[in-house]
């Protein structure tokens, strides 16, 4: 049986789920071969908004080498507050301050995700981040309230299972 080729978005949503859960999907392209593999005529634009809608994290392969990465539903593992904490427990390995600055480490590769979670959080005690490879500079309000949102981002790490 030939499925049309305009899919309903909740039924190519679950089917990623579904890919995610079966098999480390390491890349849109992958997904999207996939999903033809399955009968829907996607786009990467389409398969790129079905994974902004659905909140997939792209985190590092555990015993993988530096830069094999998968797609991961926010809702696997433990229970997370947030996207945020989900980023941050997956991918910050250590948290420094100094007067209003913090500096969150990551695994190679994810700093920008992080950095665009920590963004998207709309904390107002911090101003905006820096993202690079393997690291975020997250500029804080004042120096009084560093402290507090070190201890955040500490306490975020640290409930990972």
């Amino acid at each position: 049986m030939t499925e049309s080729p305009i899919q309903p978005k909740t039924k190519r949503q679950r089917a990623i789920l579904s890919l995610i859960a079966a098999r480390p999907v390491r890349s849109q392209d992958e997904l999207a071969t996939l999903l033809e593999q399955q009968g829907y005529d996607v786009t990467q634009a389409t398969v790129s908004r079905d994974i902004k809608e659905l909140g997939l994290l792209k985190v590092p392969l555990k015993g993988g080498n530096g830069g094999a990465f998968k797609y991961v539903e926010p809702s696997v593992g433990p229970a997370f507050s947030s996207r945020l904490h989900r980023v941050v427990a997956d991918v910050v390995i250590g948290v420094r301050s100094a007067v209003n600055q913090i500096v969150l480490r990551t695994h190679p590769g994810t700093a920008m995700m992080l950095a665009a979670a920590v963004d998207a959080a709309d904390w107002p005690e911090i101003l905006g981040t820096i993202g690079g490879d393997d690291t975020v500079l997250v500029l804080v309000e004042s120096p009084e309230k560093t402290p507090m949102i070190k201890q955040r981002f500490e306490d975020m790490r640290g409930e990972q299972g």
